[in-house]
């Protein structure tokens, strides 16, 4: 599936119901990034109350994102009492509670219509719900109602429903929830969409950013034209990590970006660098498995570990930090169990229905497709674009020679100000290896430049 035309395909957007009729929502919920109470049953994207007497909670462990910020699920079956819930909430909830019971957690319920926010009694809010009825949740980022907190706002069948929720963002951010408590319960999870609260049923025009340049992002809080980027988490715990991932691999035409530091902040810990697709939103560049990053506030350069290697000086306001990719030996063959780089990441796979374009990565085979963190039919040639979502900059119109095959090495540098500091040689993950920034404490802000070379 590729893009005849140049025109960025996100310059206007539906509103609820014509989106929701015309393109279906982004799957976020296979086996991998989804988290059922021992009373949940999960069959693809049906979920239904198994047996016992406790709440089966279900989590999505994809935190709600700018790009993707609301989600919904149809009411197959009310089963005995209809005590059915949606809503957001910490990584850390407890399963066996309902949305909204206990704290960092709020819901909607569809039994009694009432909002429950971090307490076990519910107030007056909205509208029972039933079998066929469509229940959302959704999370407005843009309307700034103090530092670190957000809007939650819910729907029924498409109409927004009572008022939109203040809420403070927890350590990690607010997770998809819903939750089920009674017999013959069954529903079916939708997807996700890039929704405005307001206006739910009329075409609003939305500005393209920042789902022209990202895919995933926690913490984040994305100004002017989606490239300048905040720090909007709490900040003064190291869990609290704010993360943005670009929405393409690194390859031959984009093998190099950069981002300028505008505010160092209160400890400068901002970081850049290269991510498999399904790194978690909570970690600093090159932490985990499946990671490189050069960090500003120690200079270290950390690479599949908590623990940094010396590398290169620290940085400040009005310094820039670069990370490219020159390919190697992409051309040969590898074997499976090669062990010639202290990088090998382990095999994870590229979401289906990933923000990409066909041209820039190319998989032979479905089984690259299992387990990953979206949902989906196998897509063409590997890829799938959701309708909705623009094509990236600078157009690309034919299949790179250097794409970032899966288990190839490549060598990844680092540079402050324009002079190179060094490289350190990696494995590629399955799916390729995504352009990623970072931040760790109040007060910073940074400019990123995604294509500062291109061919």
């Amino acid at each position: 599936l590729f893009f005849p035309s140049r025109e960025p395909l996100f310059l206007i957007c539906c509103g609820y119901l014509n989106m929701a009729q015309s393109s279906p929502g982004t799957k976020l919920h296979t086996k991998n990034r989804i988290v059922p109470g021992p009373s949940a049953k999960v069959e693809d994207d049906v979920i239904s109350f198994s047996s016992g007497g406790s709440v089966a909670l279900v989590k999505i462990l994809e935190p709600v994102s700018p790009m993707l910020n609301y989600f919904e699920y149809e009411i197959l079956n009310r089963g005995g009492e209809c005590a059915i819930g949606i809503g957001v909430g910490a990584l850390n909830y407890p399963q066996g509670r309902m949305p909204g019971w206990n704290k960092d957690s709020i819901g909607y319920h569809a039994d009694d219509g009432k909002l429950f926010h971090e307490r076990g009694f519910g107030a007056n809010f909205g509208p029972t719900c039933t079998t066929g009825d469509k229940m959302g949740c959704g999370i407005d980022y843009d309307t700034d109602v103090g530092f670190n907190y957000v809007r939650i706002f819910f729907t029924k069948n498409g109409k927004q429903i009572g008022q939109p929720q203040k809420m403070k963002r927890p350590v990690h951010g607010l997770y998809p929830m819903f939750g089920l408590h009674s017999e013959g319960e069954k529903i079916r999870y939708l997807g996700h969409w890039h929704l405005s609260p307001e206006n739910l049923q009329e075409v609003m025009q939305q500005d393209i950013s920042p789902s022209s340049h990202w895919i995933r992002a926690n913490g984040i809080k994305f100004l002017e034209d989606g490239l300048t980027l905040e720090y909007a988490s709490e900040g003064g715990n190291i869990q609290d990590v704010a993360i943005a991932q670009a929405n393409f691999p690194i390859n031959s035409t984009n093998h190099y970006f950069e981002l300028e530091i505008l505010d160092a902040g209160v400890g400068g810990s901002i970081a850049i660098g290269l991510a498999k697709l399904t790194y978690p939103l909570h970690r600093h560049p090159g932490w985990n498995p499946g990671a490189v990053g050069y960090h500003a506030d120690d200079g270290k350069m950390f690479k599949e570990r908590g623990v940094g290697m010396d590398f290169g000086p620290t940085c400040t306001t009005g310094d820039i930090m670069g990370c490219g990719v020159r390919f190697t030996t992409l051309d040969e063959d590898f074997d499976d169990n090669d062990s010639g780089s202290d990088t090998s990441i382990p095999d994870e796979s590229l979401g289906r229905g990933a923000f990409l374009h066909p041209a820039l990565y190319y998989s032979d085979s479905d089984e690259d497709y299992e387990g990953d963190i979206f949902g989906g039919p196998p897509p063409l040639f590997g890829l799938r674009p959701p309708r909705g979502f623009p094509r990236l900059e600078p157009p690309v119109q034919q299949k790179s020679q250097n794409v970032t095959k899966d288990g190839k090495k490549i060598t990844v540098y680092f540079t402050k100000n324009g002079e190179e500091l060094g490289d350190t040689e990696c494995s590629v993950p399955s799916g390729g290896f995504y352009p990623v920034v970072a931040m760790l404490s109040r007060g910073e802000k940074i400019k990123v430049n995604l294509y500062p070379l291109s061919g």
